[in-house]
């Protein structure tokens, strides 16, 4: 019996992982039967500066998925971060090809194909695209277009892209890895998969991944990503200057991060070390939503993942800080069942 099998690799700046998982028939989630995690070396805020080190930390984690799962794995999605990866907006425009009007297909992918070509795309690749709004003959159309009648399509464009050098290097260290990518998705993509329900994606949300190195912040409205930026920030900063403030190791200090130390240290002062990083994190977030006129505007708030997500108190300062409902993402996908897998670090990997 051919077993529907699907595999994700997420390579983060601090750990790669993999899960496998296999649809069954009448299942909603498909079931998780095994995973792989290994630290990621070779790497720096998302891209690769190590090949054969960053092909090590891939192959290590496979493995380890191989054995869990005992399938050998041989093709997989792969998910691309990174500071480089961002979302562009474009417009174009395409003249209706019907004697009668009519708006077709094509014309529709005419449109969004010159908005493409009116994209500054120096030395960066399209992973994905999303047309977000439409106009006909210069009034704006709710819903789709195609079916209608006019003559000139015009459409405004986000294309996700990020920096080519970085996709290349990131795919072939996959491939020396012995893993064939299927296709390459954006991590906020993946992520909001498992962390947004299809209504905080009508609504108005905002995901937020804090990763070790970097954060991202993907906007949802109408159900369509409206919004991506890679900031250069992330967790490891966090940690860093725990350590500083408090003259302790690394480890230590990640440990006080996420709120599993011993008490031998000033809480207040772990606290007010926490608070000065993550504040810088916020602002950088509402400054972007204050660019793109969301700032205290969406309705089903900001959602966080990553492995520092798990910071305690993160949702209460982000509520005082963006002035927006805030929670650290949770997953119904494995019932009532105790798995690691229920932790924020893990979402972008089984959105795969």
């Amino acid at each position: 019996m051919i077993r529907n099998i699907s595999i994700g690799i997420d390579v983060g700046s601090s750990i790669t992982r993999v899960v496998v998982a296999e649809f069954l028939k009448g299942e909603k989630d498909p079931k998780v039967i095994g995973v792989g995690e290994a630290p990621t070396e070779g790497m720096r805020h998302g891209y690769i500066v190590d090949s054969a080190l960053a092909v090590h930390s891939v192959k290590q984690a496979v493995a380890i998925a191989e054995k869990t799962s005992d399938i050998k794995i041989r093709r997989a999605f792969v998910s691309v971060g990174g500071v480089t990866l961002r979302g562009d907006l474009s417009t174009g425009e395409a003249i209706v090809s019907k004697a009668d009007g009519e708006v077709t297909h094509l014309d529709i992918e005419r449109a969004i194909e010159d908005s493409e070509d009116n994209l500054s795309l120096n030395n960066k690749k399209v992973i994905q695209v999303f047309p977000m709004s439409f106009k006909l003959d210069g009034k704006e159309i709710l819903g789709r277009p195609e079916g209608m009648k006019g003559t000139k399509l015009e459409v405004k464009t986000l294309f996700v892209t990020c920096s080519s050098q970085h996709l290349d290097d990131l795919l072939s260290v996959i491939t020396e890895a012995g893993v064939k990518p299927i296709d390459v998705i954006p991590s906020p993509i993946a992520s909001s998969h498992i962390a947004l329900s299809p209504k905080q994606k009508i609504a108005g949300s905002a995901l937020v991944n804090i990763g070790s190195e970097t954060v991202s912040l993907a906007v949802f409205e109408n159900g369509s990503l409206v919004s991506l930026h890679t900031f250069s920030i992330g967790g490891g900063d966090v940690t860093n200057d725990i350590a500083l403030g408090l003259k302790i190791s690394l480890e230590e200090a990640e440990n006080l991060k996420l709120g599993n130390g011993v008490e031998d240290y000033s809480k207040k002062k772990l606290d007010e070390i926490i608070e000065a990083r993550l504040s810088d994190i916020f602002e950088l977030i509402e400054n972007h939503l204050k660019k793109i006129k969301r700032n205290e505007l969406l309705p089903a708030g900001v959602v966080f993942i990553g492995g520092s997500s798990n910071i305690p108190g993160l949702a209460t300062y982000s509520k005082e800080s963006l002035k927006l409902p805030s929670r650290v993402a949770t997953t119904d996908m494995f019932g009532s069942s105790k798995t690691k897998l229920r932790d924020p670090a893990w979402f972008v990997t089984l959105g795969l």
